[in-house]
C-alpha cells in the first residue's frame, strides 16, 4: 500500500512537470514556424548549423518559456501566500485593475523575445534586408522584447533574493512577522507594477541610449621603457561590434565614418587599428553587405588593421569564415601570433603586438607560446590583444605591457551587469598596471542582441596612446 501511495504521489507531481514541459515545447515550436515563414526556411537549411547546435537553441528556448513561467506568471500574475503560508490565487491585483491586459501583452513581449536566439543562431543567412544591409524591424522588435523579458526576470529573481536575505538577516522567528508584507496580496499587488515600470524605464531608456554614436575614448598609457622612436604610438581600438540580428551597414558605415576622422590629421597619424573580437555575430555570408563598409576602415595602406576571434565568432563555428571575410577587406588576422610595427624600424625599436584566440576555442590551449615566440619581455614593448580579459594572468606571466580586451560591454544593462563583473577579472575601462601589464577593457562599440544600453552612458571607440613613463 506503501509503495501505491508513493507512485501515485510521483504521478501527480510528474503532472504539473509534464503539463509545463509541452506548453513550453508548443510556444517554441510556434516560434520556429513563424521564423521558417518570415526568414524563409530554405536559408536555415543552407547553414552549417549542427544537430547539437540545433538542439542546444531549442532547448534554451523551452527553458526560457519555462523561466518566464515561474518568475512573471507564479510571481506577478495571481499566485501568493496568506500569513500561514498557504497557497491562493489574487486575481484583483493592482496591475490587473491598472492595466487589465498587461499579462497578456507580457507573454506577447515573450513570445516575441524568444525568437531571438534562433534568429541569430539558426536563420543568421537571412537576417538583413538585401537592398539596405541593415535589420529589419522585426528582428529589433523581438530584440528589445528580448530585453524587456531578460529584465523582468532578473529583477524577480532580485526581489526574491533581497526576501531571502531578509529572512537570513533577521531570523526565521522575525520573519514570521514580515511574511504578512513579503509573501501576501500586498507584497505581490506591490512588486507587480514595481517591476514592471522598472523593466520597462532600463530597457526604453538604454534604447535611447543605443541610437547614439559610439564616443571616442581617449586614455594615455605610460611604459617605462618605451623607446623614443614610439612615443605617441597612437592604437584605436574596436571591440563587440556584433554585425548581424539588430547591427547593419548604417551603424557599421557610421563607425568607419568616426575612425576615418580620427584617422584622417596628417600631424596626428593612427599607427594600428585593433579589432577585438565579436566583430561579426551571424554567418558571413548573409551579412555581406553590412561588412563591406570596414573597406574603408583608414584608407591608409601603412596602418595595420589587425583581427582577433571573440567568443561570438566560435559561437557561431565560423572564425574560418570571418577570416576570410575580413582579409577581403583589408583586416589581418592575428591568431596565436605575433607582429612587429613599424614595419620599416629597426628591430630593437619596434613594438610587438600579439594576438590570442579566444577562450572558447578548442585550439586555444597550449598555444601562447607559439604566441609569444622570438619576444623578449625584458627589452620589447609587448601589447596583447586578446577578446576577454580572463587572459590576464597569462598575459602578466609572460610581461605584457599593455593588453587590450572587450567582451563585457560594461553589463550593457540588468541584469547582464552583473554576470559580466562576477565572471570577469576586469570590468570596464583602464586598469593602471600594478607590476607590470595594464589592461583596458572596451565597453564595445555596438552592442550585443538588443539594443539596449543602460549599465553605461555610451559605446565607445578606444583612442590609446603609448607615451613614456618618467
Amino acid at each position: 500500500m506503501g509503495g501505491n501511495n508513493i507512485s501515485k504521489a510521483i504521478l501527480r507531481r510528474g503532472r504539473p512537470i509534464a503539463h509545463e514541459i509541452i506548453l513550453a515545447a508548443c510556444v517554441t515550436f510556434a516560434n520556429l514556424i513563424i521564423l521558417f515563414i518570415i526568414y524563409d526556411g530554405r536559408h536555415y537549411l543552407e547553414l552549417p548549423s549542427s544537430p547539437i547546435q540545433t538542439s542546444i537553441v531549442i532547448i534554451a528556448m523551452m527553458v526560457a518559456v519555462l523561466i518566464w513561467r515561474h518568475y512573471i506568471y507564479n510571481r506577478m500574475h495571481n499566485e501568493c501566500e496568506d500569513r500561514h503560508g498557504r497557497k491562493e490565487h489574487n486575481n484583483d491585483t493592482f496591475m490587473h485593475m491598472l492595466f487589465p491586459y498587461w499579462y497578456r501583452i507580457s507573454c506577447g513581449l515573450m513570445f516575441l523575445g524568444n525568437c531571438l536566439l534562433p534568429m541569430q543562431f539558426l536563420f543568421s543567412n537571412n537576417l538583413l534586408d538585401s537592398g539596405t544591409g541593415d535589420p529589419y524591424r522585426f528582428n529589433l522588435l523581438c530584440a528589445i522584447c528580448y530585453g524587456f523579458v531578460f529584465t523582468m526576470i532578473g529583477l524577480n529573481i532580485l526581489a526574491d533574493s533581497t526576501v531571502f536575505i531578509t529572512k537570513k538577516i533577521v531570523g526565521w522567528t522575525q520573519y514570521q512577522h514580515l511574511r504578512v508584507l513579503f509573501s501576501s496580496r500586498r507584497w505581490n499587488n506591490l512588486r507587480a507594477p514595481l517591476v514592471f515600470s522598472l523593466s520597462a524605464k532600463i530597457v526604453l531608456s538604454g534604447a535611447l541610449i543605443a541610437k547614439q554614436d559610439p564616443v571616442v575614448v581617449q586614455i594615455t598609457v605610460p611604459i617605462s621603457h618605451l623607446p623614443h622612436s614610439l612615443e605617441n604610438f597612437r592604437i584605436i581600438q574596436l571591440s563587440d561590434v556584433h554585425i548581424g540580428v539588430t547591427v547593419g551597414r548604417t551603424r557599421v558605415k557610421k563607425v568607419v565614418d568616426i575612425v576615418n576622422d580620427l584617422c584622417s590629421g596628417s600631424d596626428d597619424k593612427c599607427d594600428l587599428i585593433a579589432l577585438t573580437g565579436d566583430i561579426i555575430d551571424g554567418e558571413p555570408p548573409g551579412l555581406m553587405k553590412a561588412i563591406e563598409p570596414l573597406a574603408n576602415l583608414c584608407p591608409n595602406e601603412n596602418v595595420p588593421k589587425l583581427f582577433v576571434p571573440g567568443n561570438h565568432e566560435h559561437l557561431h563555428f565560423i572564425v574560418d569564415h570571418v577570416v576570410t571575410v575580413l582579409s577581403k577587406v583589408g583586416i589581418d588576422s592575428l591568431v596565436n601570433d605575433n607582429i612587429r610595427l613599424p614595419m620599416d624600424e629597426a628591430r630593437n625599436n619596434q613594438l610587438v603586438v600579439v594576438g590570442f584566440d579566444d577562450l572558447s576555442s578548442r585550439q586555444y590551449k597550449d598555444k601562447e607560446k607559439q604566441a609569444f615566440d622570438g619576444i623578449d619581455a625584458e627589452k620589447d614593448v609587448t601589447v596583447l590583444l586578446a577578446h576577454q580579459p580572463n587572459h590576464l594572468k597569462v598575459a602578466e606571466s609572460y610581461g605584457v605591457d599593455l593588453m587590450l580586451s572587450g567582451h563585457t560591454h560594461a553589463g550593457q544593462f540588468f541584469p547582464g551587469t552583473i554576470g559580466a563583473w562576477l565572471f570577469n577579472s576586469k570590468f570596464s575601462g583602464y586598469y593602471p598596471s600594478r607590476g607590470k601589464t595594464a589592461i583596458y577593457v572596451s565597453a564595445g562599440t555596438l552592442w550585443w542582441g538588443p539594443p539596449v544600453r543602460f549599465s553605461t552612458r555610451h559605446h565607445e571607440i578606444t583612442d590609446i596612446r603609448l607615451v613614456r613613463s618618467q
